[in-house]
């Protein structure tokens, strides 16, 4: 049960007057005063009462070898608790017991309505039924147990129930006669808040950087205590200081609702404590000093740094030229090189003017956000594009020609975030309403449902042999997993499909991060 402190603060003000009287004859007036706050405080403790009328149930007369069902009783839930009850049974001892203490009765173990139960051939078995709200209409009968209470009534409100409940019973034609007998117990509990994101880090004590919790301090329980689904918080990324907003979807998950924007450096190292690096992952097949790891021995620390072979790697620029019309453009410095990490910035971020804009065709509708406004849920700085990264700027390597199988354990995603799963995509979107569960299509309303809230994926295109490509046209985000040397499957769509592809490693898409 949760209680509610509410502290009112009241000002008590004592003034004394004092009055002097001079030789000529001039008032003076001196005030003194006294300023003292006193708190006021109260508790609210949440009623919840649970009635039931008549206190027995009874089976009178039950011939062996027949069915017969009881008298029906009527539980009673009253509550004024904020977010409802829940009210559920169970039985002492799943058998009623002859008065002999060796004959009993076994709750039955699958629903059945009465007259299956008749004709089961199963004897010597009872189970319950309820009618709600004084509802006509007899549920199957059912077994309880004694190792979990099983739910009646589940309610997110504070109003009043009624559930009528009996109970039948079989009987062999060998059934020793006399009284059977059990008790069964009904609980109410009143429910909790439900919890959203921002209360579910609060409950983990986790602190705050800047105003904001920390993308690094994301844990799977912080996200799985989430009630509310599609719960949204900012959050920030203590590598960079930039902040991203990230919600808890349908599927269960916890994902970056922005695309990655994460610059690399060649002077800067993604380390062990802040970036998805697992300090295990050292020294094996593919993360080692040939492609830019190193470990700190003292403090078991592992870095990676960008490579700077041929002065290559991190583009950066801000004057890319962002064709939106589908054409190609040069992507300067980008190179169709494997082994060094490639991350292009495209400097200014971009949204469409609103949802009605996504048409076919209507690519000039777009509207530069330069100085966007990351607080804004709805415009730029919810739907901005981030980076361009090819696959070993990706999976945090200097070379990844050599995964040629597999997943990736390591990624410039945040600390306890990873790159989602070809599946995990596609799960997502499935119960998001997007994608449909057969073939490569759009639901009805997913082209839409897409790109808005809550998920903001973005046709941000690509960066493919140098240049940029389909950019307002369509999407592509990496996956975790290798296809081969050369190739990483990815999530791609346009405006009429959508599918799981693979992509060549030296091109650049968009990432996506998902918490672990």
């Amino acid at each position: 049960m949760r209680k509610y402190k509410h502290h009112i603060l009241y000002t008590v003000i004592v003034a004394i007057l004092l009055s002097l009287i001079t030789i000529n004859n001039d008032s003076i007036v001196s005030a003194l005063s006294y300023s003292s706050n006193v708190g006021v405080g109260f508790t609210f403790n949440p009623t919840l009462s649970v009635s039931i009328s008549p206190s027995d149930l009874v089976i009178s007369n039950l011939v062996p070898g027949s069915t017969l069902d009881s008298n029906a009783i009527n539980v009673s839930v009253a509550s004024n608790a904020s977010y409802g009850y829940t009210l559920s049974a169970s039985v002492s001892n799943e058998s009623l017991v002859h008065s002999n203490n060796i004959n009993t009765f076994s709750s039955i173990a699958t629903n059945a309505d009465l007259s299956d139960l008749d004709n089961s051939e199963d004897t010597n078995i009872w189970g319950y039924s309820t009618s709600l709200d004084s509802s006509t209409t007899w549920s199957s009968y059912n077994g309880l147990s004694s190792s979990n209470n099983i739910t009646l009534i589940n309610t997110n409100s504070n109003v009043s129930s009624n559930l009528d409940f009996k109970i039948a019973a079989k009987a062999a034609s060998t059934q020793a006669s006399g009284t059977y007998t059990g008790v069964i117990n009904f609980t109410a509990v009143s429910n909790v808040a439900p919890m959203s994101l921002l209360d579910s880090f609060i409950a983990s004590g986790a602190e705050m950087y800047n105003g904001y919790f920390k993308m690094q301090d994301m844990t799977h329980s912080i996200c799985s205590n989430v009630d509310i689904e599609e719960s949204e918080l900012q959050l920030i990324d203590v590598r960079d200081n930039r902040i991203y907003w990230v919600a808890k979807l349908k599927d269960g998950n916890c994902w970056m609702t922005q695309n990655l924007d994460l610059d690399l450096s060649h002077e800067v190292a993604l380390t062990s404590e802040t970036s998805d690096i697992d300090p295990e992952s050292y020294g094996t097949t593919i993360y080692t000093t040939d492609t830019g790891y190193s470990k700190d021995e003292t403090t078991g620390v592992v870095s990676w740094l960008p490579s700077t072979i041929d002065n290559s790697g991190i583009q950066r620029a801000d004057t890319i030229d962002m064709i939106w019309n589908g054409d190609s453009a040069t992507t300067p410095g980008w190179t169709n090189n494997y082994n060094n990490p490639y991350s292009a910035n495209p400097g200014n971020r971009y949204r469409y003017t609103s949802p009605s804009s996504y048409g076919e065709s209507n690519y000039n509708s777009l509207e530069t956000c330069a100085n966007a406004n990351n607080n804004d849920i709805n415009g730029c700085g919810h739907t901005h594009f981030g980076n361009y990264y090819n696959w070993s700027a990706t999976a945090a390597s200097n070379n990844t020609y050599g995964y040629n199988s597999g997943t990736v354990e390591n990624s410039i995603c945040p600390k306890n975030w990873s790159l989602p799963s070809s599946n995990k995509y596609k799960i997502l979107l499935q119960t998001q309403g997007v994608w449909s569960n057969s073939g490569n299509n759009y639901t009805d309303s997913g082209f839409n449902n897409l790109r808005t809230t809550p998920l903001y994926f973005a046709r941000f295109g690509s960066v493919y042999l140098g240049s940029s490509y389909r950019l307002g046209l369509s999407g592509y985000y990496w996956s975790n997993k290798v296809n081969d040397a050369d190739y990483t499957e990815y999530l791609g769509f346009t405006e009429s499909t959508i599918q799981n592809f693979i992509y060549a490693k030296r091109s650049g898409l968009s990432v996506r991060c998902i918490a672990r």
